[in-house]
């Protein structure tokens, strides 16, 4: 009697099962979206910081009159190194 009702039911039930995973998914679609959301508006302060680092280190070409070219002296002076 089972495999009867599951034989003329199997185009429902797998209609059904469809469905569910539908709705999973999208549950799921739509959880990870506010994650990825919450993630980059937390991340935000640390992109414009590094920004404001890379347009300093590319204009910083001396340092109390001196050619120091090298990055780590420009690194630390946008950091703001020094006396």
């Amino acid at each position: 009697m089972l495999k009867e009702l599951l034989d003329n039911n199997k185009y429902l039930i797998c209609a059904g099962l469809s469905t569910l995973s539908l709705v999973f998914t999208s549950i799921s679609v739509i959880s990870l979206s506010k994650s990825v959301k919450e993630i980059t508006r937390d991340l935000e302060p640390i992109s414009v910081w590094a920004v404001s680092q890379n347009e300093c280190i590319t204009k910083t070409w001396r340092i109390d009159g001196k050619n120091t070219q090298g990055m780590p002296a420009k690194v630390w002076s946008c950091n703001g190194g020094g006396d």
